[in-house]
């Protein structure tokens, strides 16, 4: 039996991506892998309910623990599903307080968005079979240029995102770049695996899902920018180019990591429900070979 490997879905874009899974994919066993069990079986309860999918389970994994990452994949080989034929790099964070770190001491952000999601995809693509897909959920923030408001990007060094020096900048400040850095690592991961991955018939793409209000990205934000997260912004929908409800982008990345009508798109980053360029930084390749080389190192601890 085939696995299909949703990482954070136990809600926002995760939950409605496993959603849909569901509805498209009613013979393979749906795992959804996420920190908090009891929230994870609350949500894969829900979904068998709402579709009749008959194997939908939860699995422990913490991004920001590497141990949590080795452990996943020990588990999951023991299991009668281990063949993969989707895995969705969704979880991630947006941390704007001072800075905090992982498990085995790497920035929040970048360690968990990026490392957490590397190592994962790493230690489960021998369980890939010819045909199947890895999705990245990236972010338009990584492009300057679509202007989201959010500071933009600055690569450096795998290692220097990793072990971050100390600043005098503004903690909102800095932990909204260390975002948009993560993402844009998040897109270059993508096409990285996809040039390793190719020849093996794996196809890997990077997803954006737009600003998705009223999602627990910001719920570490002050009180009042969570009120307006989570019972304004969504307004923006109606009106604001790729501002989507959960649903919505949820649907789109399910779509993108298992719909037949998607099933040629490789190597892509595929934003407000179609392919485009993503930022230049993201094509740099010296940028790329530093990235995966760099974690490479950091992940063998």
């Amino acid at each position: 039996m085939k696995s299909i490997i949703i990482t954070g879905a136990n809600s926002g874009i995760g939950y409605e991506c496993a959603m849909q899974m569901a509805r498209l994919a009613p013979k393979e066993s749906i795992i959804i892998a996420c920190r908090n069990i009891t929230a994870g079986n609350l949500a894969a309860e829900k979904i068998k309910k709402e579709t009749g999918h008959p194997r939908l389970v939860c699995m422990e994994l913490d991004l920001a623990s590497l141990q949590s990452i080795r452990e996943f994949e020990i588990a999951f080989s023991k299991t009668d599903h281990k063949e993969i034929s989707a895995l969705i790099n969704n979880a991630g964070l947006q941390h704007i307080g001072e800075t905090a770190y992982t498990k085995d001491g790497f920035e929040i952000t970048f360690g968990t968005n990026h490392l957490g999601g590397f190592y994962l995809t790493q230690l489960l693509t021998p369980y890939m079979i010819s045909g199947a897909s890895i999705t990245f959920t990236a972010s338009d923030t990584h492009d300057p240029l679509t202007k989201t408001g959010i500071e933009p990007p600055v690569y450096t060094s795998g290692s220097e995102l990793a072990f971050p020096q100390k600043t005098t900048e503004k903690a909102t400040t800095v932990g909204q770049r260390r975002y948009s850095t993560s993402k844009l690592c998040n897109v270059m991961t993508a096409y990285l695996f996809h040039e390793k991955l190719a020849p093996l018939g794996i196809r890997v793409n990077a997803f954006d899902p737009g600003m998705v209000p009223g999602t627990g990205l910001a719920k570490n934000y002050p009180a009042i920018l969570r009120f307006v997260w989570n019972h304004i912004m969504p307004v923006l929908t109606h009106f604001k180019k790729n501002t989507n409800t959960a649903v919505l982008s949820g649907s789109r990345l399910a779509d993108l990591g298992y719909s037949k009508k998607y099933a040629d798109l490789n190597g892509i980053y595929f934003s407000d429900g179609e392919v485009t360029k993503s930022s230049s930084d993201s094509y740099n390749e010296k940028f790329q070979k530093e990235l995966w080389n760099s974690s490479i190192e950091l992940i063998k601890g």
